[in-house]
């Protein structure tokens, strides 16, 4: 994984006047997006979340996009953004604990890990949230707590 390596990626650049055409490779080194570094920072992340800090149960990933009018308007206001997210977990974790007091467990919590992503797979603006939720919720007991999984979830 290295940067300004063009085997690892780049984009033609094109002189409109004279016509002529390079290629630059992408760097981090302030071309903006390295898909290298990029994608090396996101397995760190992953290894360190997995190995020191998720506790080992069911995930499943919950992933929350927008229209593209609304895409703008939550680039602008990060303060928004942010908001929205807390809105979307608040109503993932409301569905994880309704569905826990219909197998009779009460009192289960919930959590997440999220990552807010900026850009779709061909470059395209496109906030987005991707958010690790535990397939099912956390129940006091004395000592501590025990995990409890819940069914995956319907369609409706």
């Amino acid at each position: 994984m290295e940067c300004g390596v063009l085997a690892h990626g780049f984009a033609r650049v094109r002189c409109e006047s004279c016509k002529d055409e390079f290629l630059v490779a992408f760097s981090c080194k302030g071309r903006g997006v390295c898909p290298s570094c990029n994608a090396k920072r996101a397995h760190v992340t992953a290894v360190h979340l997995v190995e020191q800090v998720l506790p080992h149960v069911p995930y499943r990933q919950w992933t929350l996009s927008f229209p593209h009018r609304v895409r703008w308007v939550l680039l602008k206001d990060v303060g928004l953004l942010s908001d929205v997210l807390t809105v979307f977990l608040r109503a993932v974790f409301a569905l994880q604990r309704r569905r826990a007091r219909r197998q009779g467990l009460r009192d289960g919590q919930a959590g997440a890990v999220s990552f807010i992503q900026f850009f779709g797979s061909a470059l395209q603006v496109t906030p987005h949230f991707h958010s690790l939720v535990p397939d099912g919720v956390f129940v006091p007991q004395e000592g501590g707590v025990r995990f409890e999984p819940l069914p995956p979830p319907t369609q409706g």
